[in-house]
C-alpha cells in the first residue's frame, strides 16, 4: 500500500494581509501545490476566522505566525544554578520591556560548547497573541504551531546557523544573526553601505563566540523600498558575504502561480510549512 503524503499549511499575518502555502515532501524537495492572499480588514481574530473558513483544508493542518510585537533574548545559563522557570522569573525585567503583565513568554535551551547553555527566550506582546488564539479556537482550525517573529524566516533557508537576515523598516535596517535557529544578535543601524559593514563585522565577532569562524550568508527584505545607492551599497555588502540560499523547493500549481517567493511573508509562510512537515534540519 502507498504511503499517504504528510501535508501542511504554512501561514503568514501581517497588518496589510494573511498569505499561506500548502506543501508535503517529496524526493528530499519541498512541494508547495498551493498558495492564498487574502487582505486584512479587521481586527486579527475576526480576519484570521474568515481566512480558515474561506481556506478550510481538506486535509494535513496549519502553522502561523503573525507580526506581533516580539523581544529576543539569548543569555548564559548555568541548569545547576537554576531550572529554566527560575533563571526567567528573576531575569525577565533586566531583559524586556514589555510593561507588567502585557506579555508572554516562551523559552529553549540551546549548548555550546559541551555543557555550557544559553537560554534564548522569546516575550510577544500578549494581547495579539490572544487574539490570534481566539481565531484560531472559534474556528476549531487544526493549528500545530504558533511561532514569533520573524523566527520562521529561517526554516525556508539552506543555512540556518550563522546567517543574517534583513529587513528594511522605515530609514532602517533591522538585523538578526541567527545561530542554531535563535536569534543570539540584532542590529537596527541606518541603510547606508559604512553602516551596514560595521554593522555586519559586529554580528561576525557574536557569532564568533558561537564557534563559527564567518557569517554563512544574508538574506535582505525589501530592496524595492530603497534608492538606487542604497539597492547598490546592499549589493555590495551581500556580494561580500553571499546570499542564502532556499532549501528545495517545487512550486506546482496554484503554489507557482501565486506564491511570492522572495518577499517577507510569503518566505516565512514557506518556513512555517517547512517546521509543520518537521523538515527542518533534514540533510543541512
Amino acid at each position: 500500500m502507498k504511503r499517504k503524503k504528510k501535508i501542511h499549511t504554512g501561514v503568514c499575518i501581517t497588518d496589510e494581509r494573511i498569505v499561506c502555502v500548502t506543501a508535503h515532501v517529496e524526493n528530499k524537495t519541498m512541494v508547495i501545490t498551493d498558495a492564498l492572499e487574502m487582505k486584512r480588514s479587521a481586527s486579527i481574530d475576526e480576519d484570521v476566522r474568515k481566512f480558515i473558513e474561506m481556506y478550510d483544508l481538506d486535509d494535513g493542518a496549519y502553522s502561523m505566525v503573525a507580526n506581533i510585537d516580539t523581544q529576543m533574548h539569548v543569555a548564559p545559563y548555568d541548569p545547576h544554578d537554576f531550572d529554566m522557570k527560575e533563571f526567567i522569573k528573576w531575569n525577565v525585567e533586566d531583559y524586556f520591556t514589555f510593561d507588567g503583565d502585557s506579555f508572554q513568554m516562551d523559552a529553549c535551551r540551546r549548548e555550546y560548547p559541551r555543557h555550557n547553555y544559553h537560554m534564548f527566550m522569546v516575550a510577544v506582546e500578549r494581547h495579539s497573541l490572544e487574539l490570534l488564539k481566539q481565531g484560531i479556537r472559534d474556528t476549531y482550525a487544526p493549528v500545530d504551531v504558533i511561532d514569533f517573529w520573524p523566527i520562521p524566516i529561517c526554516y525556508s533557508l539552506m543555512r540556518r546557523s550563522g546567517t543574517v537576515t534583513g529587513v528594511v523598516e522605515k530609514d532602517n535596517l533591522h538585523l538578526w544573526l541567527w545561530w542554531n535557529d535563535i536569534c543570539i544578535q540584532e542590529r537596527i543601524v541606518p541603510i547606508s553601505g559604512s553602516d551596514v559593514s560595521e554593522a555586519m563585522e559586529v554580528l561576525e565577532a557574536r557569532l564568533q563566540e558561537f564557534g563559527v569562524d564567518e557569517i554563512q550568508g544574508i538574506k535582505l527584505y525589501g530592496f524595492d523600498r530603497l534608492t538606487e545607492e542604497e539597492q547598490k551599497d546592499m549589493e555590495a555588502i551581500i556580494s561580500i558575504y553571499g546570499e542564502t540560499e532556499y532549501i528545495p523547493l517545487l512550486f506546482l500549481g496554484r503554489g507557482r502561480n501565486r506564491c511570492k517567493q522572495g518577499q517577507l511573508d510569503w518566505d516565512m509562510a514557506i518556513g512555517m510549512a517547512a517546521r509543520g512537515l518537521k523538515w527542518i534540519g533534514l540533510g543541512w
